[in-house]
């Protein structure tokens, strides 16, 4: 049961860098970066799961605006879309995951990141806004782009690990 989504809602503007929820990240790729569509991270229960929790058991996802199976409690912003579109109001955005080790290592190679092994998934977010929710964060709607989405790592002297939520 998905329980206490946040009522806030964060707008995410690319072009002033990185977003980050919890443990993740979510880096815009260049549009110089092309993307490997081959193979697609399914999504499970009409949500595309970007991260889950290892501590809460709570996942970072966005909320695929067809109407899943089983209901899932989302955000007012996810609601809202969905109304929207329905209506007619707004064209039905779409959100799909994708695996690319050639993406991320060009996104090394550009200087964007300095380590590959904390890319989790390639996301692309086509004609409309998406929202990524999370039991214990804000809101995020991330606009129309193609972003990579990362783990984050903590560091105290020679000791790091990878944030869990």
């Amino acid at each position: 049961m998905h329980t206490n989504i946040s009522a806030t809602i964060h707008d995410f503007d690319p072009s002033k860098g990185m977003a980050f929820q919890g443990d993740v990240s979510i880096i815009p790729i260049p549009k110089n970066i092309k993307i490997n569509r081959s193979d697609e991270i399914a999504p499970v229960d009409g949500r595309l799961i970007l991260q889950e929790g290892e501590v809460s058991g709570h996942h970072h996802a966005i909320t695929l605006l067809e109407r899943p199976a089983s209901p899932v409690k989302t955000s007012k912003a996810v609601q809202d879309l969905m109304s929207d579109a329905q209506a007619g109001k707004i064209a039905i955005p779409t959100a799909k995951l994708y695996r690319d080790s050639v993406a991320v290592e060009a996104m090394r190679s550009a200087g964007i990141i300095t380590r590959v092994d904390l890319a989790v998934a390639i996301l692309i977010v086509e004609t409309g806004p998406m929202c990524l929710s999370h039991e214990e964060h804000d809101t995020i709607r991330i606009p129309v782009g193609k972003y990579l989405i990362g783990r984050q790592i903590e560091s105290a002297g020679a000791e790091e690990r990878v944030v869990v939520d």
